[in-house]
């Protein structure tokens, strides 16, 4: 999922020393996502009674060999695991789609067809693709919050950023290593955390999409699920084992610990833990912002992303060409789209979000109204604070997201706001020849990454879309004013066909359309020839009426995150007993639970495996999400399943379980009680969709590929016997 535009560092709030207690609330052994740091003090004798069989060091040992040092962040934005003595890496299929994509052509059709590499030389180096690898974390709270607790909001996002700046960089040259400082809990505590990079990884094997998009965007956080959805790779390091860009030379990585892998299967209630680097969670928040999301934010994202994907899909659907060049970035956007309309559909109809919110708030103003004086001076308002801070960001939130999606989401909009920059330089009276050459030799650089998601025609409908979009969704007086000049000064008889007129005569002028025509305006740009480019411009005056709103959207949001600190600090003291998980902020987390199904809605009720019967239930020859090869097919109608059956002799596919995942955890290991691989995660449930807010412990699953589908496909269908002798396999 894409990020937020805004990200705001919040400070600490020094915790005042005396209140009253309040009773602790329950909290579910499934939900949370721990720091590793933590769980001997936190979590261990709980997990013990559950069923693991291993201590807290096991799990995390920032002094010696632990299942941390199997788990990697890959890519910046999901989980892998290492399987085996030589750095082979086990993630999602869609998790390394776009490398698969990278390495696809037509011709050499990978991401339809699959791929697996027989030896070392025929793994595929995949530029610009990394893991790192945690080495230990700390807390640095006392580093950081007595320097900007008496400062204002604005004096301390600016120290923060200087304190932990400094610290960053000071430990990066003593280490060597990649250092990153995390604030947690909104500012109320600061974690530093230090990791080895390796920047050569290679391709070993995938499945044809087939297999691993099995459902497509029809099954995408649906379950039952019959999706392989996994990726092979290799990290490569220098003769030493040491971090190194690619080369030749390069051999595989020899982790300091790799995973065993389990045939035992999964049962109902058996004890399950899975390690990550998820994403973003805000669970902390108030029914304020549960109404924020419910009827502004997300449908306002909704929108913009259809009017996108609706255009790709339209041009993918004629070419494979396009398909392949457009599909990582569909993908991406589909599966944002289907999490936010769950999310509105969970928290309005299969929860009441706002509610359950409430009654939080109700408790936490009788607790304060019993609280001394200090207390309630410093907490008194904070709930007020936050309606209002809601209130004001509601009155540019839709057009703001709308507007800024409109240019960001597009290549070209993107470009245009880069190119804006030469356009400056050439503007300006009296500037050098330097500076000029400089700014069309930065107008070339950026150009570079303009077309590897470009298509024409699709780019020109997502305009199209766009402007319809915000003719008919935003109100008279918040369209842009392009739009309405568009509207007025264009020849046809509806609305639609004036759009549609505009933009083809718009796409066919503009000089940021085609590599030729951007390469020729570059070789002798012109400042009047960019100021009469209609596309140009409209990329331009709609970003500037949304930087407009910005100033007001920002600190809208500058004052929720203040506001919300405060209000987790004092919930920390309304319950001095309770463990408090700090939200998911892609540093690595822990989660444990166990294998369990659930009952979505009245009269349904959901097992927590699927088998091979229902690939062949939901099979449909041609279609292009419920297709599966032929091979395949055929071994799954003879039960042609080897050491991979089950005890029923059934082929498991995918099974359920109640851990606390998010985005970013894609690719994690599901771990049993002894520490063994017997899963992979992929997804959650739509029922559970609402969890980055809100978790409902009779709906969120995880759900995840049981890993003995995985050895069958590498094995079975893949023929790739090279991979399985790598693995340490225990049955």
């Amino acid at each position: 999922m894409r990020s937020k535009f805004l990200s705001i560092l919040v400070a600490v709030l020094l915790l005042p020393a005396t209140f009253l207690r309040a009773s602790t609330p329950f909290t579910n052994p499934d939900e949370g996502m721990w720091l590793l740091s933590l769980l001997k003090d936190l979590n261990i004798q709980q997990m013990q009674k559950m069923g693991l069989e291993l201590s807290a060091e096991d799990l995390y040992d920032p002094n010696g060999p632990s299942l941390k040092d199997a788990v990697v962040q890959f890519g910046g934005f999901c989980t892998g695991e290492f399987v085996s003595a030589s750095g082979l890496v086990f993630t999602n299929h869609h998790c390394g789609y776009d490398a698969i994509a990278s390495v696809s052509s037509v011709e050499n059709n990978h991401l339809d067809n699959g791929f697996w590499a027989k030896n070392y030389s025929e793994e595929k180096p995949i530029e610009g693709l990394y893991v790192q690898i945690l080495s230990k974390m700390f807390d640095i709270t006392d580093s950081v919050a007595p320097f900007v607790a008496s400062l204002d909001q604005a004096e301390r996002m600016v120290k923060v950023r200087e304190i932990t700046g400094r610290i960053k960089l000071r430990e990066e040259e003593k280490t060597g290593q990649a250092v990153d400082v995390k604030s947690m809990f909104y500012g109320n505590k600061y974690y530093i955390f230090y990791y080895d990079t390796y920047n050569d990884v290679r391709l070993v094997g995938t499945a044809p999409q087939s297999v691993g998009k099995f459902g497509g965007d029809t099954d995408n956080w649906m379950w039952p699920r019959h999706t392989g959805d996994f990726s092979v790779f290799r990290v490569y390091a220098d003769k030493i084992n040491n971090p190194a860009e690619f080369s030749t030379a390069n051999v595989p990585y020899k982790p300091k610990k790799y995973l065993k892998i389990s045939l035992e299967g999964v049962e109902e209630n058996d004890f399950t833990m899975i390690m990550g680097f998820p994403g973003q969670t805000e669970r902390y928040l108030t029914s304020y912002a549960m109404n924020e999301v419910i009827t502004e934010s997300n449908p306002a994202q909704i929108n913009v992303f259809k009017a996108v994907t609706d255009a790709q899909k339209e041009e993918m659907d004629k070419s494979d060409v396009v398909r392949l060049q457009l599909s990582p970035d569909y993908a991406s956007l589909m599966n944002a789209l289907k999490l936010w309309d769950g999310q509105i559909e969970g928290m309005t109809k299969v929860m009441d979000a706002v509610a359950i919110k409430q009654k939080e708030e109700v408790a936490f103003t009788q607790w304060l109204n019993k609280q001394n004086s200090t207390i309630k001076n410093k907490y008194g308002t904070v709930l007020d604070d936050l309606k209002n801070d809601y209130a004001t960001l509601s009155t540019v939130n839709e057009e703001f997201l709308t507007k800024i999606y409109a240019v960001s989401l597009l290549p070209t909009g993107n470009y245009a706001i880069e190119l804006s920059s030469l356009e400056e330089v050439l503007s300006t009276e009296g500037v050098d020849e330097e500076a000029k050459k400089a700014g069309i030799e930065a107008a070339k650089t950026s150009a570079a990454g303009v077309w590897e998601t470009y298509n024409y025609d699709a780019e020109m409908k997502k305009v199209m879309n766009l402007l319809n979009l915000m003719n008919t969704k935003l109100p008279a007086d918040k369209k842009p004013q392009a739009l309405k000049d568009i509207l007025a000064n264009t020849k046809g008889t509806t609305d639609e066909e004036k759009i549609k007129t505009w933009t083809m005569n718009a796409f066919m002028r503009s000089v940021i359309t085609t590599p030729t025509k951007l390469e020729t305006f570059l070789a002798e740009p012109s400042v009047k020839k960019l100021q009469k480019d209609k596309l140009y411009n409209l990329y331009i005056d709609l970003y500037t009426e949304a930087m407009i709103l910005q100033p007001v959207y920002a600190q809208s949001q500058q004052n929720i995150n203040k506001h919300t600190r405060e209000y987790i600090a004092a919930q920390m003291l309304m319950y001095p007993d309770k463990a408090f998980y700090p939200d998911a902020n892609s540093t690595m987390r822990f989660t444990y639970g166990t294998v369990q199904d659930y009952a979505p809605k009245d009269g349904v009720q959901y097992n927590y495996l699927t088998t091979d019967k229902g690939i062949e239930q939901k099979y449909v020859d041609g279609n292009e999400e419920f297709d599966v090869p032929d091979q395949l097919l055929n071994m799954l109608m003879k039960n042609d399943f080897g050491r991979y059956a089950d005890k029923n002799g059934d082929l498991p596919v995918c099974f359920l379980s109640n851990n606390d995942i998010t985005g970013g955890n894609s690719g994690s290991p599901v771990l049993d009680k002894k520490g063994n691989l017997i899963g992979i995660a992929f997804d959650g449930n739509y029922e559970g969709t609402p969890g980055d807010y809100i978790i409902d412990p009779n709906m969120n699953r995880t759900i995840s590929v049981d890993i003995r589908y995985v050895l069958f496909i590498i094995d079975k269908l893949g023929g790739a016997k090279n991979i399985i002798k790598e693995l340490e396999i225990v049955e």
